[in-house]
């Protein structure tokens, strides 16, 4: 038995939430799939650090043409039709099984294959496109609510991360539950980095801070600067609660996305533009102490699939303010302060409150600490590998 899965997107340098999913679900699956099915990752350059460790029954492929914007779907595709010649790390030699097409393909992110295998699996981590087509340019918006809705018409089994995403296919199918036919939507929750839950030392978190420059008290937002995110409105509050007597600074982790001319105004005519501190992107390991440092987390998105910053900000001991809206109540449950993410004076007077009340800061820590004990890449990994072997019976 040979399952093949894309690990492209986990190969990347610099991730973020899409990206981590598909690392730590091959880390996982590396503990959990038994020696006797063969494994195959097929990506568009070498494999890097521990995901190029490999278990002996595993196996990678580099497929280097042609280039990436169509990897997945020609690439990828062509190694369906005629697979080429797997290459192995030192620990064995190349299974002769792995030489012929998989028998299952998983996908991790997004997009299959044009030419893929009856047994493939893909996860859709969101339909966000459905939400707000004005975020995304015409490309962009065509192609991930195409995508999603081929995977629910002709893949055996979809991934999703949680039950507001089923209910997006559903709705983008113009299907109820009881009439899809040959295609289960199964839902298994992310997981988050452990690291997050082990608290650095006061002499890390200073280290951090300054290789950052980061102010003594700030409040944190991790996320790409675009309207999806609502930044802009993020940034209109912060003004509101600083005028209303806030004592901290803001601090924005993420690169620029769609839209970003509205935050690059809103940060202009900010009249607190000087509290604001942009980080575009920081290492896993030091975005732990970022998290660990921040007086407040706030996730204020417009719409969100799951929220994985949001597991992170729990298991990092930092009370959360979110969005009412999407996966979000799903993933937090009352483990969050809640706010109307279009009501700006609302989200400023939340920041304001959770700042100013040291009891119901450790309220939200506490009970945000246990809610992140019921997520765990390791049962994501374990749920997955169970749809996984399910096509392989």
């Amino acid at each position: 038995m040979i399952i093949g899965i894309d690990a492209s997107r986990a190969n990347h340098k610099q991730k973020t939430g899409v990206e981590w999913y598909a690392w730590f679900i091959i880390q996982e699956l590396k503990k959990i799939i038994p020696d006797t099915v063969t494994v195959v990752l097929y990506s568009d350059v070498p494999l890097v650090g521990a995901l190029a460790e490999l278990p002996q029954n595993w196996t990678q492929r580099i497929l280097k043409w042609p280039p990436k914007r169509f990897w997945t779907q020609i690439r990828l595709s062509l190694e369906m039709i005629r697979p080429s010649t797997p290459l192995r790390v030192a620990q064995g030699k190349p299974f002769d099984s792995a030489q012929g097409k998989p028998d299952v393909l998983f996908i991790p992110a997004h997009v299959p294959p044009l030419i893929h295998p009856k047994k493939t699996v893909m996860t859709v981590h969101d339909v966000a496109a459905l939400h707000f087509p004005e975020t995304y340019n015409w490309f962009e918006r065509w192609y991930s609510v195409a995508s999603a809705k081929y995977a629910v018409k002709n893949l055996p089994t979809v991934i999703v991360p949680s039950l507001v995403v089923k209910s997006d296919l559903l709705t983008l199918c113009e299907q109820k539950e009881s009439r899809l036919v040959g295609t289960n939507i199964k839902i298994i929750p992310l997981g988050f980095n452990p690291q997050f839950s082990k608290l650095l030392s006061e002499t890390q978190l200073k280290k951090i801070k300054e290789k950052y420059q980061l102010p003594e008290k700030y409040i944190l937002a991790i996320g790409r600067l675009e309207e999806k995110k609502n930044t802009a409105r993020l940034i209109a509050a912060f003004a509101k609660a600083v005028t209303s007597g806030l004592d901290t600074e803001l601090v924005l982790v993420g690169n620029p996305g769609h839209g970003y001319e509205k935050i690059a105004r809103a940060l202009k005519i900010s009249p607190f533009k000087n509290k604001i501190k942009i980080i575009p992107w920081a290492e896993e390991n030091d975005l732990i102490g970022i998290l660990q440092a921040a007086h407040i987390f706030v996730f204020p998105s417009l719409y969100e699939g799951f929220g994985l910053p949001v597991l992170q900000a729990f298991a990092s001991r930092v009370p959360v303010i979110i969005s009412n809206v999407g996966s979000l109540p799903e993933v937090a449950g009352d483990a969050v302060l809640y706010v109307d993410p279009i009501i700006v004076d609302e989200l400023a007077r939340t920041m304001l409150q959770l700042t100013n009340d040291s009891g119901l800061r450790a309220e939200l820590i506490q009970r945000g600490t246990q809610r992140a004990l019921q997520f765990s890449w390791e049962k994501c990994a374990r749920e997955t590998w169970e749809v996984l072997n399910s096509l392989c019976l």
